[in-house]
């Protein structure tokens, strides 16, 4: 039998190819043959049908792909029509704007789902909520359970699997921005100014770049503030959260010398970290025990023991206050004057790490120094010093007493103009001598209650930086004297510092300048940031947690504020 296999070969001759399977070896070989490729070809067909990762899987991924868009949009579409409703709150009605927003950016396409199945972004996104914690959001504030339970649905396959997957994406995606916004400008649960919120337009831009660069969890860990104070805090929380959980977790009796003394040390029951001859073991717990009226028996019994992690808990709170407190200022740049209230220091900081630090005076706790941000323009050597009004009146009886008061410490009465008028003229007698129309100023010099520098930065406090003439003051652990304003030490050392960075006359000589008694004002060719705040709880590089004394006692309503449902000591 003779089969021929005919070919066309395309060039110049055409010919005619001719093979011979006449012999039984060549037949059996041919049988085979065919026999294979039917194998292969019906194979190939049967698994188009069986197989879902062939065919008819990419026809149902597509499909459904395209269900989900277009649930998406529909969804979304009603999302946008509903903003306007009243009973929905400032902060819900701003996250949602942003969530339209990155839908719409993204033609609809979903972004945590793929496939029948929720993908790796969906996964970092989950690590990072469920580690929140670590980030200063001690409660669920991204619907994490909510997340959780939509998933499980998702994936064991609910009777309505659209909602349900368009439910879990758009809840995924409203927690992934809240995420965000709390890790840039701080926890916001009470509704706050629309005029605020609607600036904050970027977090679907943040979002969305994470995804595309595929660097979700480093480029959304990265909105965070760029402060040194901010740094180090995040850093130490960790090591603090593993302390909390061991001691919390650990059998008393088993807890030992060196974690029990670190404990009680965050706690502020002792002094040291450490203990030794001094700092006793059984005198620390005697002294924790006492302050919270237990019995007396210098053990870490059971009763001591929950009193002690109930103290670090309410630490960890402090921390992730302050945190906030962090967060709250929008900070941005890298060389930055920090003044920190509660800790007496003003922190000078050059290319995000600290330069130089100075003591500080602050306000009284009748007159506490406000919090602010602000940028320093110029430095004055030999400044006046024009009396707040408030000052003023406690000076009347001063002014009463001794007709000479004014003259002997330099002060004179200017008007509007900044005119100096004869005194003479103010009935002095009077509820309100000088008015809305005269002050008091002091002039330069030994006497001026403002020192030989001052910096000015713009405020609504009227507030400034200056020297001052009580420089014993600064011996002081708690220094609390001024009526706002904060007193530096050694002034002329960091007026030497700024002129010499931002000027362009690197020549000045700050003492020689003071030295002349004139009044000289210096302005900085580039305006230095300065934030004056209210921090109680801070960290050195090497994540030493310090926790400060609450000298104007705000700390206690504001962790009330921002964590409404913790039940404190």
């Amino acid at each position: 039998m003779k089969i021929e296999i005919i070919a066309k070969i395309m060039d110049s001759n055409e010919q005619l190819l001719v093979l011979d399977y006449s012999n039984k070896k060549r037949r059996k070989f041919l049988i085979t043959f065919v026999l294979y490729i039917s194998l292969v070809v019906f194979f190939n067909v049967f698994s188009s049908y069986k197989n879902p990762t062939i065919r008819i899987n990419n026809q149902l991924v597509d499909l459904q792909k395209y269900e989900l868009t277009n649930n998406l949009k529909t969804e979304i579409n009603l999302i946008s029509l509903n903003l306007q409703d009243d009973s929905t709150s400032i902060l819900d009605s701003a996250l949602k704007q942003q969530l339209v927003a990155f839908y719409a950016n993204r033609n609809y396409d979903p972004v945590w789902i793929a496939n029948f199945e929720t993908n790796q972004h969906f996964s970092t996104l989950l690590n990072l909520l469920d580690s929140s914690g670590y980030f200063g959001f001690p409660f669920d504030y991204f619907n994490l359970e909510q997340i959780y339970n939509l998933d499980y649905e998702f994936l064991t396959g609910s009777d309505n699997m659209q909602k349900n997957q368009i439910e879990l994406e758009l809840t995924t995606t409203y927690s992934a921005l809240k995420f965000v916004l709390y890790l840039k400008y701080g926890i916001i649960e009470r509704d706050t100014s629309l005029a605020y919120l609607n600036s904050i337009s970027d977090l679907s831009f943040i979002l969305n770049s994470a995804i595309e660069n595929n660097s979700l969890r480093n480029d959304l860990l990265s909105v965070q503030p760029n402060l040194v104070h901010h740094r180090n805090l995040l850093k130490s929380l960790s090591y603090f959260i593993d302390l909390h959980y061991s001691v919390k977790y650990t059998t008393p009796a088993f807890i030992d010398d060196k974690l029990l003394a670190k404990s009680l040390y965050y706690a502020e029951i002792t002094k040291s970290p450490t203990f030794d001859s001094i700092n006793r073991k059984s005198d620390a717990l005697y002294l924790l025990q006492d302050q919270y009226s237990l019995r007396h028996d210098s053990i870490l019994n059971q009763p001591t023991h929950e009193i002690l992690v109930s103290l670090l808990e309410y630490k960890y709170y402090l921390a992730c206050l302050n945190l906030n407190r962090l967060r709250n200022l929008k900070h941005s740049g890298e060389n930055y004057l920090f003044v920190n209230i509660p800790e007496f220091k003003l922190h000078v900081i050059e290319s995000n790490s600290e330069k130089d630090a100075f003591n500080v005076i602050v306000g009284k706790k009748k007159t506490p120094t406000p919090t602010l941000s602000s940028d320093i323009e110029k430095v004055i050597a030999n400044p006046y010093w024009t009396v707040p009004r408030s000052i003023t009146f406690e000076m009347l009886h001063k002014i009463r007493k001794d007709s000479s008061y004014l003259k002997r410490n330099g002060y004179f009465v200017i008007n509007a103009q900044e005119e100096m008028v004869n005194e003479s003229i103010i009935d002095w007698n009077s509820e309100d001598p000088l008015g809305n129309r005269y002050w008091l100023r002091q002039i330069n010099g030994n006497y001026n209650a403002l020192g030989k520098v001052k910096f000015i930065f713009p405020n609504n406090f009227s507030v400034y930086l200056h020297d001052t003439q009580s420089k014993s003051l600064f011996k002081r652990e708690n220094r609390t004297f001024s009526h706002g304003c904060v007193r530096l030490e050694n002034p002329d050392k960091l007026a030497q510092y700024l002129t010499d960075k931002y000027t362009n006359h690197r020549d000045l000589n700050i003492e020689n300048i003071i030295s002349e008694n004139e009044r000289h004002e210096i302005a900085l060719s580039e305006k230095v940031k300065i934030y004056i705040q209210y921090i109680t709880c801070t960290a050195s590089e090497n994540s030493e947690m310090m926790f400060l004394d609450d000298i104007y006692n705000k700390d206690l309503e504001e962790i009330k504020a921002i964590f409404p449902d913790l039940l404190l000591l």
